[in-house]
C-alpha cells in the first residue's frame, strides 16, 4: 500500500506543479475583464454612458467616438446575466445612458446552462471580483476549463489575437484581418439559434428586467440596440426565434418609457466593407455606427 501511495504521489506531483505554474501563468496573460474591472474601479463614478452586451457591441460600438465619460463594459458572448451583474456591481452615480445589445441570441444565451460554454463565465470570478459563483469553486481556476486553458497556455509561442483599447472597446476586427469567406451567414445564424431553450429565454426576461428596474429608479436611458448583420444572416434566421423576440420586445417597449430601441438590423448605410463577419461590424463598421449612435445618445 505504501508503494502503491509513494507511487501516485510520484506521478501526480508533478501535474499539481505544472497546473499551479500553468494556472499562475494564465491568470496573468492580459485579459480584457481584468482591464475593465481595475478602470471600473479606479472610474466608475466617471461614466455617464455604459455599453454592455456581447461581442456585437464589444467590437461594433466605440467608447471613444460615443463621447466623453464613456465606457464598455461589453464582452465576447456576455449574458444578460453578466451584463445585469456588471451594471450593480459598479457604483456609476453619474450615470446617464445604457446602451445594450439586443441581439438575435441575447434572449436565448446563459453561460452556466449551455454545455461548453460554462467556462467563459470564469473570467467572471477571476478577473471581475464576480461573487456569482465561489471563488475556490469550478468557476475560479482557468484550468478547471482544460480546451481553453490549453489554447491560453499558446501565447507563450504565438501572440494574442485579442486586443482592445483604454476605454474597452475590443479592436482586432479589422477589414485587413477578416477572411475573404467573411460572409458566414448561413453558418453563424445556425448557431446561434436556440430550440428548446424556452427556459433560458425566461431566465433572461428575468435580467432584463432587472436591468430595466435599475434603468427606472436611477433616471438611467436604456437604449437596446441590434447592429448591422448581412442579408445571409438575415434570411437564415429562424423564424420562430425571431417572432419571439420581437413580440418580447413590442410588449417591452409598451411598458417601459425608460427604454428605446434602435434596430440597426438591415440599415442600408451599412455595406460589405463594414463587416467583420456576417454579424460582427469591423472597425470601420464599428465607427460608423457608433458615429449614427452618437447623434441619437445625445453625446455631443
Amino acid at each position: 500500500m505504501k508503494r502503491f501511495i509513494k507511487y501516485i504521489s510520484f506521478v501526480a506531483v508533478p501535474i499539481i506543479i505544472l497546473l499551479i505554474v500553468g494556472e499562475i501563468y494564465v491568470e496573468g496573460i492580459p485579459n480584457p475583464a481584468r482591464d475593465k474591472h481595475r478602470w471600473m474601479r479606479e472610474n466608475s463614478d466617471c461614466v455617464k454612458t455604459l455599453i454592455l452586451g456581447s461581442s456585437h457591441s464589444y467590437y461594433g460600438v466605440r467608447p471613444d467616438v460615443l463621447g466623453d465619460s464613456t465606457f464598455s463594459l461589453a464582452l465576447p458572448s456576455q449574458t444578460y446575466r453578466y451584463d445585469d451583474y456588471l451594471l450593480h456591481h459598479y457604483k456609476m452615480k453619474n450615470l446617464k445612458n445604457i446602451v445594450l445589445t439586443y441581439s438575435y441570441f441575447s434572449m436565448w444565451e446563459d453561460l452556466e446552462s449551455q454545455p461548453g460554454e460554462e467556462f467563459l463565465a470564469m473570467r467572471y470570478r477571476i478577473y471581475m471580483d464576480c461573487d456569482i459563483h465561489p471563488r475556490w469553486g469550478w468557476y475560479g481556476f482557468e484550468f478547471m476549463s482544460i480546451p481553453s486553458f490549453k489554447e491560453k497556455l499558446k501565447s507563450i509561442y504565438q501572440p494574442a489575437r485579442m486586443t482592445w483599447d483604454s476605454l474597452g472597446w475590443g479592436s482586432n476586427y479589422t477589414k485587413e484581418l477578416r477572411n475573404p469567406d467573411w460572409d458566414n451567414g448561413k453558418e453563424r445564424a445556425m448557431r446561434n439559434t436556440y430550440k428548446g431553450h424556452d427556459s433560458i429565454f425566461v431566465l433572461n426576461k428575468k435580467f432584463l428586467s432587472s436591468i430595466i428596474d435599475y434603468c427606472e429608479q436611477n433616471n438611467v436611458r436604456l437604449y437596446l440596440i441590434s447592429t448591422p448583420l448581412s442579408d445571409t444572416f438575415i434570411k437564415n434566421k429562424n423564424k420562430r426565434q425571431d417572432r419571439i423576440n420581437k413580440v418580447f420586445l413590442s410588449k417591452l417597449l409598451e411598458k417601459h418609457s425608460c427604454v428605446e430601441y434602435l434596430d440597426f438590423e438591415s440599415d442600408s448605410r451599412f455595406t460589405a466593407d463594414d463587416f467583420y463577419d456576417s454579424d460582427h461590424l469591423n472597425s470601420d463598421g464599428a465607427t460608423k455606427l457608433t458615429v449614427i449612435l452618437k447623434k441619437i445618445v445625445g453625446q455631443l
